[in-house]
């Protein structure tokens, strides 16, 4: 047995030869604790070495590993704090003025003795040591890369904070001041190890205001909290004694020079704020507002900036954002009235073909449309999906709304019948919203309610995002058993068959959102071993993979219905199936011909489709008239009130702009579907937006048509996405449930 397992390094695929020779690029991970030892490359499988006790002994290189910068510097700021007391016990400045070193003298001069700035400024050194080592602490617990600019922003901080404090605060005030603005910057780095070890993600003020709805944590902080984590509170005892004998002691007032000494080491410390936060690594190269995590942020700006960034993130968009007015309401209020009836489900075909059974949604990671009906070679890419059709509901033309945000924008317009932000995600930009989605709408009808991906928590905020929406549990990697990962993580065969047991135990009815997640885009490889297809020259490519992906997740969703049919849970379930988001292919003739396309854009965007398909179970077989394929045109918003109407629940008082799919006046007319950016699409136009130029294509001849033959249109989606954006950024969507409600009643 190794004495230390560290990362696996692949050795590709393709099985290797007989004396086939093979170059690896080797992944190291260090031992938890530095020391000498023996570094020596090796096979291994479950845990066991197999070649090291074999002759001749595989050659070994001697390492040093060395302590991480955290273990350095972590106790720092309590041997500053230490040393400040003992150079005030040597060196009594209150009896001998003459002898202290000036604050500016301090910061400038070079020839002044450490003890006596230590006896002249201790608090000031303490603070600023405090700040910048600590959140050494926190990247090497959750494994963070920061950047320059993050290190820059980290050195500002500490600089910014005890400097101006000395250049203003009385010498009485200033300890108290500082023990406060130190003990407050370990409090923070605490809370984010902390939160990191249950939810792998830092705090937010999102999830920090929703303490109650994340609060496993709290029960849990003894089992979270090391003794590594003392070093953040073992100098605070010393830091308050610091802070009592400089406060108990007179100081001289400040000199003019001093001051002004003191005021140019502020203004280096503001410029050396300003020199990081425009350095090249820029910022600009990687947006902030469309990170994945909270995390990658911090590896952005450093745990306080990024903390001071999600602080005014979240007061612009709570207590700054314009007031909705009572005309703005109204005028959305009237809105939802008028298209009540697209979401009607009483008098619509199929309402309550599914009343009282459970509610089982698979969300598939980059599943398009087209992928579904593909064939390579003879071969069907998804045979069991296709079969659907027959005794399921398929809805071919479900146009993927989502943008920026990309599958919490899936997540998001699925369950609350709202159209994603033009920019950013709704998932980090207004997480503190109350929303009616749709787990919350089952949870008041007596539904148990359930997400589950096997990923971390804190990716795409979903800790926070999920109890909003609704959800009373949600499963992450942890709830896992990882056995074999494909992609990003778990994939999606074990994921399914671990979640059935899962669901056998759920109280009835309840629903659950399952989501995906066995390969991601840009697809760079698929296990040799799960390769079905035989796919000639696409083999290897990113396309390729992606086939292989799709007839992986097809075989793991008939397993999955199988065990569901084993168990009894099918015949009592209504099964939904649909696809988050396009694969994120670059568009090009070649893909085009592939695919089977057109090269130009209307084509590209008439084949940016999700599927979305509902397996509907009686006694023998699905409900009369609610099987088949329908190609009326959809979007993502339309899930959630067209599931609501097949369970039974009426979606027309709720405050969606999606429809029931199933009602007859949705298909009699022309309603526009919004896309991202402004583009919209229905039966007889596609509408695509560019800027100032738009192009208005008539679908039945496949010529661009004049713009006034889309302009109705255009103005109807304009309208729904401006009101949507309303009422995410007012947060408006449980007040106008409430004033929707009342008017329909």
């Amino acid at each position: 047995m190794p004495y230390h397992d560290g990362i696996r390094t692949e050795i590709g695929d393709r099985p290797i030869a007989p004396g086939e020779r093979r170059a690896l690029q080797g992944r190291l991970l260090s031992p938890a604790l530095p020391g000498i030892y023996w570094l020596q490359w090796d096979m291994v499988e479950e845990g066991v070495i197999w070649f090291a006790q074999v002759a001749p002994r595989q050659p070994r290189t001697l390492v040093v590993v060395l302590p991480p910068p955290a273990w350095l510097f972590a106790p720092l700021p309590m041997l500053v704090a230490l040393a400040g007391l003992f150079a005030l016990s040597r060196r009594r400045i209150a009896e001998n003025p003459s002898k202290a070193a000036s604050a500016g003298t301090c910061f400038i001069r070079g020839d002044i003795g450490f003890r006596r700035c230590l006896a002249a400024v201790p608090d000031v050194i303490w603070c600023a040591t405090a700040l910048s080592t600590k959140p050494l602490i926190l990247a090497h617990e959750a494994l963070l890369e920061p950047t320059a600019v993050s290190y820059w922003l980290v050195m500002a901080v500490a600089l910014l904070v005890p400097v101006p404090a000395l250049l203003i605060l009385p010498r009485r005030v200033r300890p108290w001041v500082l023990l406060a603005a130190g003990i407050f910057g370990s409090l923070v780095i605490l809370g984010d190890v902390v939160y990191y070890r249950f939810f792998g993600d830092v705090l937010s003020m999102p999830a920090l205001l929703a303490a109650r709805q994340t609060g496993r944590v709290w029960g849990s902080i003894g089992t979270l909290m090391t003794p590594g984590l003392a070093w953040l509170v073992l100098d605070w005892p010393f830091a308050c004694w610091l802070a009592v004998r400089l406060s108990r002691q007179p100081g001289p007032r400040p000199s003019l020079r001093d001051r002004m000494l003191t005021a140019a080491a502020a203004l280096a410390a503001i410029a050396t704020a300003g020199a990081a936060l425009s350095a090249p690594a820029a910022l600009a190269s990687a947006p902030l507002d469309q990170m994945f995590r909270a995390r990658s942020v911090v590896e952005q700006l450093g745990p306080f900036a990024y903390h001071a960034y999600d602080v005014w993130n979240y007061v612009r968009s709570t207590r700054l954002r314009p007031p909705v007015t009572d005309a703005q309401v109204s005028d959305a209020l009237a809105w939802l009235l008028e298209r009540a009836p697209l979401r009607e489900g009483p008098s619509a075909a199929g309402f309550g073909a599914a009343r009282g059974r459970n509610l089982i949604v698979v969300q598939v990671e980059s599943l398009q449309d087209f992928a579904v009906d593909f064939r390579m070679n003879g071969q069907d890419v998804m045979p069991y999906l296709r079969r659907w059709a027959g005794d399921s509901l398929r809805f071919t033309n479900v146009t993927d709304e989502t943008g920026e945000g990309r599958t919490s924008d899936a997540e998001f317009t699925t369950m609350t019948s709202l159209l994603p932000l033009d920019h950013g995600a709704v998932a980090f930009r207004f997480p503190g919203n109350h929303y009616i989605a749709l787990p919350r709408v089952l949870t008041g009808h007596g539904y148990a309610t359930l997400s589950a991906v096997a990923f971390e928590p804190g990716f795409w905020n979903r800790q926070v995002m999920h109890p909003a929406y609704g959800f009373q549990q949600s499963l992450f990697e942890p709830d896992f058993q990882l056995t074999e990962q494909i992609g990003w993580g778990l994939n999606d065969r074990d994921f399914l068959q671990q979640m059935v047991p899962r669901l056998e135990r759920l109280p009835r009815p309840f629903a659950a959102w399952l989501i995906t997640l066995s390969l991601h885009h840009p697809f760079d490889a698929f296990p040799d071993r799960h390769k079905v297809l035989k796919l000639g020259e696409l083999e290897g490519t990113p396309f390729g993979n992606y086939l292989h992906t799709m007839r992986f997740f097809d075989q793991a969703l008939e397993d999955f219905k199988a065990a569901l049919a084993r168990d009894g849970l099918l015949e009592d379930s209504l099964l939904v199936v649909f696809g988050d988001h396009d694969a994120g292919f670059a568009r090009n003739a070649g893909l085009s011909a592939t695919i089977g396309i057109g090269a130009d854009e209307a084509a590209w965007a008439l084949n940016d489709r999700v599927p979305l398909l509902v397996r509907i179970h009686g006694a023998n077989s699905a409900p009369r008239g609610l099987t088949g394929a329908r190609s009326l045109p959809a979007g993502q918003t339309d899930v959630a009130p067209t599931l609501l109407a097949l369970l039974g629940i009426d979606p027309a008082p709720l405050p969606y702009f999606g429809r029931n799919l199933l009602n007859l006046s949705v298909t009699s007319g022309s309603v526009p579907v919004p896309r991202p950016y402004g583009d919209w699409l229905d039966a007889s136009h596609l509408f695509l937006s560019r800027g100032s130029a738009s192009d208005c294509y008539d679908l039945a001849r496949r010529i661009v048509a004049a713009a006034a033959d889309c302009s109705r249109a255009d103005a109807t989606a304009t309208r729904a996405r401006a009101l949507s954006r309303l009422v995410v950024v007012g947060d408006l969507q449980q007040r106008l449930g409430a004033l929707l409600a009342a008017a329909i009643q």
